[in-house]
């Protein structure tokens, strides 16, 4: 018994249409449409209810941390001279013992130092650095005529709008990398920080 078929082949023009795959990048794509759809539904079902009232100690966590410091409000006045800048910011400690920021660095400077008092400012000229204490469960603040970090012989001009990448150093919480703004001289200070 032989088990050929008998009938003829079919014409090229009658085959049924090849099934063609979909590439693995637009399943991919589609995912990701589907899941961001589905994160904006799930997000305008959360914003239903009641508005959230909002949590003072939330608001109390802006700024970059930093092991129990948090430093925030960081910003630098455009300077009147072209040569020198002041960058002002506040560290807030939460934990049980006090640290100091002790030197900065910052690429848009020949020189940076740390100055937590304000003879610096009065001197004139170049003065020595001055470790700002930030002691437990405390605040310190760098504000005009309180204490800067100063940022001398500077690379190029700053401008209200420009950012500027202002490394801290600190004792016992270690160093942290802050993107600093510059903002307009009449502009108000971050947080209210002065002037």
């Amino acid at each position: 018994m032989s088990l050929t078929s008998t009938e003829p082949p079919a014409p090229a023009g009658d085959r049924p249409p090849r099934t063609s795959r979909v590439p693995a990048g637009y399943v991919a794509a589609a995912l990701a449409v589907l899941l961001g759809v589905g994160g904006l539904v799930a997000g305008a079902r959360q914003q239903d209810g009641p508005p959230a009232e909002a949590d003072p100690a939330a608001a109390e966590e802006v700024g970059t941390p930093l092991g129990d410091l948090t430093i925030a409000d960081a910003y630098i006045r455009q300077p009147a001279s072209p040569d020198v800048a002041a960058a002002y910011l506040t560290v807030r400690n939460d934990g049980a013992e006090a640290d100091r920021l002790s030197s900065a660095y910052c690429g848009a400077a020949g020189t940076t130092t740390v100055h937590g008092d304000a003879a610096a400012m009065d001197s004139g000229g170049s003065a020595p650095a001055v470790p700002v204490p930030v002691p437990a469960h405390s605040v310190a603040r760098l504000s005009p005529a309180k204490g800067h970090v100063m940022l001398d012989r500077l690379t190029g001009t700053l401008r209200p709008g420009d950012t500027v990448s202002l490394l801290l150093r600190f004792d016992k919480a270690g160093q942290v990398l802050l993107e600093v703004p510059v903002i307009a001289r009449d502009a108000p200070a971050p947080g209210g920080t002065g002037r």
